[in-house]
C-alpha cells in the first residue's frame, strides 16, 4: 500500500495501534500497525539510522 501525501485537500492517516522498529541493515524499518476498513494493516516506513534517533528524541517527551 502506498499513502501519497500532497497539499490537495485533507490528508487523514488511521489512528496508529501499536509501533514497532527493526534494524534493516543499512536503515531502520518504522512499522505503524493501523486499522484500515476494518482491517489490521501494517505500515512501514524506511528512516536512516540518523532519522530513526532524530525522531527518538522528538517522541522521548511523550513516553513514561
Amino acid at each position: 500500500m502506498a499513502v501519497k501525501i500532497d497539499g490537495d485537500g485533507p490528508n487523514t492517516f488511521p489512528a496508529v495501534e501499536a509501533v514497532d522498529a527493526k534494524d534493516a541493515g543499512r536503515d531502520v524499518e518504522l512499522v505503524l500497525l493501523t486499522s484500515v476498513a476494518g482491517q489490521s494493516t501494517p505500515v512501514v516506513v524506511k528512516l536512516s539510522y540518523k532519522q530513526a534517533a532524530d525522531l527518538s528524541k522528538l517522541l522521548s517527551v511523550f513516553g513514561n
